[in-house]
């Protein structure tokens, strides 16, 4: 899969040729079609999960917008509720702010569902344009940059992500066009480019907290070498090339600094972290390098290809050590699909450390930048979105080595099996989201309107969706339903749910049950869209309801 016709580029710096708006637009125009295709039957997709917790921001923002923090919130109210400066120990990266000003447009104007994913939409598009021109800043031709675009809408979680109201689409987009107008500022050096870079730095972080590490990525960037002598003389002869990563942590400082309340610490809550996570989230992060991502495939295509036939025989040999060991189908296959993935970061990273090749260390780091949340309760796929560039382009890089044929028809089955497996997490989910917006109406909006008191001790879509319909949030310390009044619970993620403890005196007096027809996203034995690895199953359960309760 050869390059355009110049020499390829062997370094970090980006080609140095003006790149076309109008080609990265007319390479780009698939991938936004595709996009928008596949979003816009779903703009009024019900809010999940997280989206009512960056909503409640928002409202605060409206409120009083420099201190979006400032507001309490019962999210796991199992603990009761707390001022969300507390929870987040008082610092606007672990609130993840940016989405909160990104969806003031959608508080003001009624906080409808269609406005939040159009918004989601159209930072979808810029991050699809990014791409493009991204790939072409890296020497590719006009075939790989149409391509790479594809692959980064194709590829879940891009599009679940996107027709949610969460910031992980924000945060693609932001690191997109950091990179690419740093590699615009490193071959042109226009300070518009480098103001663009380190707007956009400054603000990934603000999106999701592990990417203050692009920072430290952006200076790798601009590296003309790694030897430190190199390094040193770069600096000397060039010191003011690393402006827009000084201006980007100046402009992050300068926001923390101006919205903060009581900064005690940059960390995660710590009912929400801890070593315990390590071992369980590592394995789930070289999982997906595995599946859905196509890093791994593309590594053993290329080292078969070069025919190193003894190092994937030995490692594939390793790989199937836990299926003759007994276990179940399912953790061998896991097992093995890790043993693989690690075996192809550590092989990427041996090779471009050797070979002191800039392009590749780059890359490898930009797919580490993921590692700090494994201290995180859990690391879902979407923490691992921004990455998807860095894996891409060493896709490419990989692909180059193999026949043309071959490698163009390998992306093509992967472009097409990745959005239909987009399309079926896409639907899923909805109906999953849809199921609690309906339910929560239907137990609901009667009772309020015949006058009764109704409660929810909720969290998710509730938090949103119980209050819209006239319930009343209850937590331990705070409000409490009397004898009569009703409660409504849902049972979606837990069976036995601990919050019904609270309560012992009550009578079930109406249930809403789903079925799923295409697959579902939370809930299965193996993680879940928003949890870990896998991101859709079939399966119905029990638990698939919502409950209606009477207190006695």
């Amino acid at each position: 899969m050869p390059r355009q016709v110049e020499p390829p580029v062997s370094t970090v710096c980006g080609t140095a040729k003006p790149i076309s708006t109008v080609a990265v637009l007319s390479c780009a125009w698939p991938a936004l079609l595709l996009a928008t295709v596949c979003l816009v039957p779903y703009l009024n997709k019900a809010f999940v999960v997280d989206d009512p917790y960056f909503l409640t921001l928002a409202r605060q923002i409206v409120k009083h917008p420099a201190h979006p923090m400032d507001f309490e919130i019962c999210w796991n109210n199992m603990l009761g509720c707390t001022n969300m400066n507390q929870y987040a120990s008082g610092n606007v990266l672990m609130g993840q702010v940016a989405q909160g000003y990104l969806l003031v447009p959608t508080v003001l104007g009624g906080a409808h569902e269609w406005i939040a994913h159009l918004t989601q939409l159209v930072i979808a598009w810029i991050a699809v344009v990014a791409m493009t021109s991204l790939t072409f800043r890296f020497g590719w031709d006009r075939w790989h940059a149409t391509v790479g675009a594809l692959l980064l809408v194709a590829i879940p979680p891009f599009l679940p992500m996107a027709s949610t109201a969460m910031p992980d689409i924000l945060a693609t987009a932001l690191t997109l066009v950091a990179m690419e107008r740093l590699a615009a500022w490193r071959a042109e050096q226009k300070w518009g480019q480098g103001a663009a870079a380190s707007i956009a730095l400054g603000l990934a972080a603000l999106a999701r907290p592990h990417l203050i590490l692009l920072l430290g990525l952006g200076a790798f960037f601009l590296l003309d070498g790694v030897k430190p002598r190199e390094v040193l003389v770069q600096f000397r002869r060039k010191f003011w090339l690393w402006t827009p990563i000084v201006a980007g942590c100046g402009l992050l400082l300068a926001v923390i600094l101006a919205v903060r309340e009581d900064i005690r610490a940059i960390s995660a809550p710590p009912v929400a972290s801890g070593a315990r996570y390590i071992r369980d989230n590592l394995f789930t992060y070289l999982l997906y390098f595995a599946f859905p991502l196509p890093l791994a495939a593309c590594w053993v295509a290329n080292r078969l290809n070069a025919r190193r036939w003894l190092f994937v025989s030995i490692l594939f040999a390793v790989a199937v050590i836990p299926k003759l060991l007994g276990l179940r189908w399912d953790l061998s296959l896991m097992l093995f699909l890790a043993v693989v993935s690690f075996g192809a970061l550590a092989d990427l990273f041996f090779e471009a450390a050797k070979g002191c090749d800039l392009t590749g260390l780059f890359l490898m780091l930009w797919i580490l930048i993921p590692l700090p949340v494994v201290y995180y309760v859990h690391l879902p796929i979407k923490y691992v979105l921004p990455c998807m560039p860095a894996v891409i382009l060493l896709c490419f890089r990989l692909l180059d080595d193999v026949s043309k044929r071959f490698a163009r028809f390998a992306v093509v089955i992967v472009i097409v099996a990745c959005t239909s497996y987009s399309f079926l997490i896409l639907r899923s989910d909805a109906e999953y989201a849809n199921f609690g917006r309906e339910a929560l109406n239907e137990l609901i909006t009667p009772h309020v309107a015949a006058g009764e008191s109704v409660w929810y001790p909720e969290q998710c879509c509730s938090y949103w969706y119980a209050a819209l319909d006239g319930a009343r949030l209850t937590y331990p310390g705070g409000p409490q339903p009397m004898p009569g009044d009703l409660l409504v619970m849902d049972r979606l993620i837990l069976e036995d749910d601990p919050r019904l403890e609270r309560f012992p005196h009550r009578t079930l007096v109406g249930t809403t049950f789903h079925t799923y027809r295409f697959g579902r996203t939370v809930g299965l034995r193996l993680g879940g869209l928003y949890t870990g690895f896998w991101l859709w199953g079939f399966g119905d359960a029990e638990n698939d309801r919502f409950e209606l309760w009477r207190i006695d």
